[in-house]
């Protein structure tokens, strides 16, 4: 599989490094598969088995993350219990904004989602990224007006990726 350099690189290796079971979405998912889409986040699907969440709970704090809305310091701790029962987080890290994400609309389950994903290498570490169906699904679920212009740009790569190739 080709070597892929994309933004962020670093804050997916380091939810990577923790042992957490992830599945790349977002912008950063759409760049991986050829988007010129400029984002300033990453957009993290995570397992929800137990051991999944103590690591990320673990890994978190060591970022100083924070859920975005709420006042610093203001003793809001994410645990495995947030975790399991927010639908998604987004956070300020020492690593830039990060949304975690539990549910997905569009997205029948996490282990859907992971065994769809394409293993990508992001420079000497391979992770799951969302495929660009479960990525069209996800933004015709959200059905914002930005996610409209995604939509036809993936299908536009969905059709180059599948195009036959001449030798």
């Amino acid at each position: 599989m080709p070597e892929r350099k994309i933004p962020f690189a670093e804050t997916i290796r380091s939810f990577h490094d923790a042992g957490i079971r992830f599945v790349v979405i977002g912008g950063v998912a759409l760049g991986a598969h050829g988007s010129n889409y400029a984002t300033k986040d990453v957009d993290f699907a995570y397992a929800v088995e137990s051991e999944n969440l103590e690591r990320l709970a673990a890994f978190l704090p060591t970022i100083h993350a924070r859920v975005s809305g709420r006042p610093a310091n203001d003793g809001f701790v994410i645990s495995t219990m947030t975790l399991q029962r927010a639908r998604f987080l987004n956070l300020y890290t020492d690593l830039g904004e990060v949304d975690v994400m539990r549910e997905i609309g569009g997205i029948d389950s996490f282990e859907g989602l992971w065994e769809r994903a394409i293993p990508m290498d992001l420079g000497g570490f391979v992770v799951r990224v969302a495929s660009i169906d479960d990525l069209i699904a996800m933004k015709r679920s959200a059905n914002r007006p930005k996610d409209q212009a995604h939509i036809y740009e993936l299908l536009a790569l969905k059709k180059l990726l599948e195009a036959p190739t001449e030798e």
